[in-house]
Parts: structure tokens; sequence; C-alpha cells
């Protein structure tokens, strides 16, 4: 009996945690109950690292479940040399050993010292220059509309001014970001190029949240929260006719209001990104034939999207036009 106590105590303890796991994971929903909803979904999955399930709540159920299907059939195993795979397998050995922080920092702090004194005035133009291709990419984009290449420019020039800014080579928040770095690396589930060219979906949103969490510790050594900005959030709908929304968030970036807008469209009773949904119908339909003239049908789980968005997507741009 008193064997059988805490086997059972632990077996319900085990259960209760499953149940817990279970009911977080049927908290996100495809797509959002209201425009609104949908948005601040998205930045709260964003917040919690959550990858898989900003995938979930973007796509339509069919639209997810054949992204997952897909998942690393274009990869190409044998794309790397003998010797980029040793390189990158050294760099985790590396990263991953025990005490790597302090190791890395005792190789490294001898040089920083005249790392520091030679780049310090030079940083600051190559910031510049990447604001400037950056700038010539959002001014030339065929994908953005006016209104959100003014948004973009501004988010950039924000970005920039704090970068120039920041001594990117200070030695107190080096060694922070070496903590970060190799924590991180620590946490993957992958050693080599080729474990981590070869893992599941799964995994691959596993490991690809903690990257995502550790470049959002590195940045915030520096000065930039990206949790805060997406704590800041303001949503607002310009516009829903029921079928078609806009909806404007501004965020505070370092203490600058910097808005973003997104066209939502309604299918099937919930609310999805419109840019989202056509960019997946892209990816997910099937290659042309050879030799047809008019190509292949429609992957099976993007058909009824397709039919669903023709009008509101041509409703679209007018509406938001109107909102605007």
């Amino acid at each position: 009996m008193s064997k059988t106590l805490p086997r059972t105590l632990l077996l319900a303890l085990a259960v209760a945690l499953l149940a817990g796991c279970s009911r977080h994971k049927a908290e996100v929903a495809p797509g959002g109950a209201s425009p609104q909803a949908a948005i601040a979904d998205d930045y709260r999955l964003l917040r919690d690292n959550d990858l898989d399930g900003l995938y979930r709540h973007a796509l339509p159920p069919a639209d997810y479940a054949a992204m997952r299907a897909r998942w690393g059939q274009g990869r190409n195993l044998d794309a790397y040399t003998p010797a980029q795979r040793a390189q990158f397998d050294k760099m985790m050995a590396v990263l991953s050993a025990p005490g790597a922080q302090q190791l890395l920092w005792m190789e490294m702090k001898p040089k920083l010292a005249a790392a520091r004194q030679q780049y310090r005035q030079q940083l600051p133009a190559m910031v510049g220059m990447l604001r400037t291709m950056a700038d010539t990419g959002v001014t030339r984009s065929a994908r953005l509309s006016p209104d959100e290449k003014v948004q973009a420019l501004k988010a950039i020039a924000v970005l920039s001014a704090w970068a120039q800014k920041t001594d990117w080579l200070d030695p107190d928040k080096v060694y922070q970001v070496l903590g970060v770095v190799t924590t991180t690396a620590q946490k993957m589930s992958f050693r080599t190029l080729d474990q981590a060219l070869s893992m599941p979906y799964g995994e691959s949103m596993r490991n690809i949240g903690q990257a995502w969490a550790g470049l959002k510790q590195a940045l915030a050594v520096y000065g930039f929260s990206v949790d805060a900005v997406l704590d800041s959030a303001r949503i607002k709908v310009l516009s829903d006719d029921g079928s078609v929304a806009v909806v404007r968030t501004t965020f505070d970036v370092l203490g600058t209001p910097v808005t973003r807008d997104n066209t939502l469209i309604k299918q099937d009773g919930r609310w999805y990104d419109r840019a989202t949904l056509l960019h997946w119908q892209q990816v997910l339909a099937p290659p042309a034939r050879a030799g047809s003239a008019h190509g292949a049908a429609p992957a099976a789980s993007t058909r009824g999207a397709a039919g669903t968005m023709a009008a509101p997507a041509r409703a679209a741009t007018a509406t938001t036009a109107r909102a605007r």
C-alpha cells in the first residue's frame, strides 16, 4: 500500500502535467476571432517564442498541415562541402562545451581592446551603409504599398540611430552576449550540420524558438528589448466590412512611435493576414507540369483558400485605400 500510493500520486501528477500541456496547445487556434485578436495573438506568440504556435495561428488548418507535411523537402544535404561541415561542427562543439563562455572570453579579451579602438570609428559608417542598403531595398520593393514603405523606412531610421550610437564592443556587454550565445547553443538539440539539416518539423521549431529567444536576449544586452516593443503594441481597426479589415499597430520603439498596417480577410469564420495567406498559397502550390500551358491546380490544402480569398483579395485594395 505504501509503495502503491506514491506511484499513484506520481501518475496523477504526470497526467495533470500532460493535461496542462494539452490545454496550452489548444489555446493556439487558427486565425483570430476578430481582426484585432488575430494581430494581438501574433505578437503574443512571438513574445512567447512559440514559432510553431505562430504558424498554427497564421494558417488555416489545411495549409498548416500541408506546410508540416512538406517540411524539409527542399533541403539539399549535399550543398555543403566537407570543409563547411567541419567548420560548422567545430563551432558548435566550441559553443556548447562546458565553460564555453569563460573559455571564449579568455581568448577574446586580449584582442578586444585593439578591436574596439580599430572599429569604434568604422562601425557607425558600416551601420550607415547597411541603412542605405535597407532603405534602397524598401524603396524598390514591389510588394510594399507607398504607406507600408513609409512605415518601414521610419522603423529602419529608428533602429539605425540606435545601432550607430551603440558600443557593440563594450567588454561587459560582449561578455554577457557570449553567455547568451553559449547558453543558447547548449540548448540546441543538434551538434553537427547534418543533424541541423535533418531535423523534423517539431524539433526544428523548438530549436528556432530557442534561437529567437537568444537573439532577443542578446539585443536586450545592448538596450533594445523586442519584448518591450511587442508589449507596447496598440492595435486599432481602421476598417472592417465583415470580410476584409485593415488593422494598424503602433509600437513604442526606443521612445519613438512606429506603425504597421495589416490587411486581414475572413475565411471559415476566422481572420487571417492576407499577405501571409497569399504567400503560403504560392509556397504550397505544386510546381507547374512541364509542357503545361496553365500549370497545375492548387494543392488540396489551398483550393478552399483560393476560392474564399478571391473576392476579398480584390476588394482589399479598395478597402485599404478608403482606410488610409
